[in-house]
């Protein structure tokens, strides 16, 4: 029984390798991938990779997935406040006037909401996704609100 958690001990570290010379730098983010970038070749090579690899699924990355720390870009998903979706819904006809122009009085108040920095480039991606934010005529203020702050 021993012999066989240890070889399947042995088999779970050796799987990234057979991943890990195929694309460059592949390990992920996290401590392991900061500890073995620099060392070696440029692109690592397999076995420094493979070493990132296991350090990374070792050592806990949720934090710093989920914070985008430890060289991590983080997955955060943005929180949409009840004030964003009550705007929404009571500005929908609006919103879809400014979106469709391209700037407008609700586009500056939804970048305000949603602490845009650069409301001019939030007004364009808005309106060349009209089509997307806006379906049909019978789309809800809920998915127009999400796809908004999608491109947020």
């Amino acid at each position: 029984m021993k012999k066989v958690l240890l070889l399947l001990l042995i088999v779970s570290m050796m799987a990234p390798a057979a991943f890990a010379g195929a694309i460059r730098n592949n390990a992920g983010c996290g401590l392991g991938t900061l500890l073995f970038e620099s060392v070696g070749k440029p692109n690592g090579g397999w076995l420094l990779q493979m070493t990132a690899s296991w350090t990374n699924s070792t050592l806990s990355n949720t934090f710093s997935m989920t914070t985008g720390t430890i060289n991590c870009q983080g997955h955060i998903n943005k929180v949409v406040s009840n004030e964003v979706y009550e705007f929404v819904t009571a500005n929908m006809d609006n919103l879809a006037k400014d979106i469709a122009m391209g700037h407008g009085d609700t586009i500056n108040s939804l970048s305000t909401m949603l602490a845009v920095k650069d409301v001019d480039a939030f007004a364009s991606r808005l309106q060349s996704n009209f089509g997307e934010i806006f379906p049909n005529s019978d789309v809800q203020s809920d998915s127009v609100a999400n796809k908004i702050v999608a491109l947020s």
